[in-house]
């Protein structure tokens, strides 16, 4: 058992040019906990990468979608027959690039294949359609996991999570848009070779611009189809309409219980400032496993395909355990859970 009585344990980062080790390893630089921390001793075969799982998870989601898109065809080439047929393939397409994120989170943590370029290839791909960079979410997030509990505490995603104890207050902050905002901006940025803010080594700016850019062309490629083709609608329900009305609001509901109504910037303790999700095995899979969010900050070396294990290692230890999703989100509805912490942290970006 942690004794949560003893000091916590210093893993502070120094300043954005320190040459400390952020990936998903064992070395990697973990999130302060209280107690013993016997995190550095846990078994080997914990840590070991499965990408054939992986890849199985990746295509599925990806027949799902392209299923979907056939049906979306179907249903918009047959009038008002097929509406129906329509609604349903937007809703699971865009769940399914929610999905996708998720997975991207996987390979920014190196834990989807034992090759650090295969994980970028995959981490791009999964980013795709909700024009989430691969590099720019994995150099924020990295330093999200070494710096939880801490004022220097920072996360990727823009959702606005305050003012959600209400029907109307939630629903308008699952679908604040503003993160599209600085995609954009950030693509015109890294169009014009500008510096992309918050992001202060060379190495990684060269890699986001080009992701940037590349999202800026594939942008532009599907315009330009769209004008040769003239298929404007299939574009729109293909695309557009599942990232913005379903994977946006999907996207939130996942990110929204990881650490809300927690103190996640003075808090130095993992256990404390971390939540896990009692979860459905649909849930589970949707997520990825990222209802089991105190065990993945535990160590986020440990990959996603083990931290069930871990989970039942560790979970004696956790202080914020939720029965469900559903128990979550109603709880922020009603008010008895609310965001902690300053105007700039990870909650209120």
């Amino acid at each position: 058992m942690l004794s949560a009585q003893n000091a916590p344990r210093s893993n502070k980062l120094r300043g954005p040019e320190d040459e400390v080790s952020l990936d998903g390893s064992t070395n990697v630089l973990l999130a302060p906990i209280r107690g013993v921390d016997f995190r550095r001793s846990l078994p080997k075969p914990l840590f070991e990468r499965r990408p054939a799982r992986f890849v199985a998870k990746f295509s599925a989601a990806m027949t799902l979608i392209v299923v979907g898109l056939g049906v979306m065809a179907w249903g918009l080439s047959a009038g008002g027959r097929g509406w129906i047929a329509v609604a349903l393939s937007v809703a699971v397409v865009g769940v399914m690039y929610a999905h996708l994120v998720e997975l991207q989170h996987e390979c920014l943590h190196e834990h989807a294949c034992r090759s650090r370029r295969l994980n970028r290839v995959f981490g791009f791909l999964c980013g795709v359609f909700m024009l989430s960079s691969f590099s720019h979410y994995k150099y924020d997030h990295l330093r999200h996991h070494a710096a939880l509990g801490t004022s220097q505490n920072r996360e990727f995603f823009n959702y606005r999570f305050r003012n959600l104890d209400s029907w109307w207050g939630f629903v308008v902050g699952a679908y604040h848009l503003g993160r599209y905002v600085d995609v954009f901006r950030n693509m015109l940025r890294s169009l014009l070779g500008r510096p992309i803010p918050g992001v202060n080594r060379e190495h990684d700016l060269r890699r986001i611009r080009a992701e940037y850019r590349l999202f800026a062309l594939i942008l532009a490629a599907a315009g330009a189809g769209a004008a040769l083709s003239g298929e404007y609608v299939l574009v729109l329900f293909a695309w557009v309409l599942p990232a913005i009305l379903v994977a946006e609001a999907t996207h939130f509901l996942i990110e929204l219980p990881e650490h809300f109504g927690l103190n996640t910037q003075t808090d130095p303790n993992v256990l404390t400032n971390t939540r896990t999700i009692t979860a459905s095995r649909f849930a589970q899979w949707l997520t990825n496993s990222n209802n089991l969010h105190t065990a993945h900050h535990f160590h986020q070396g440990v990959p996603m395909v083990n931290v069930e294990r871990l989970h039942e290692m560790t979970k004696d230890n956790f202080a914020v355990v939720d029965p469900s999703y559903w128990s979550f989100y109603r709880n922020v509805i009603r008010g008895d859970l609310r965001c902690q912490g300053a105007d700039e942290t990870c909650m209120t970006r």
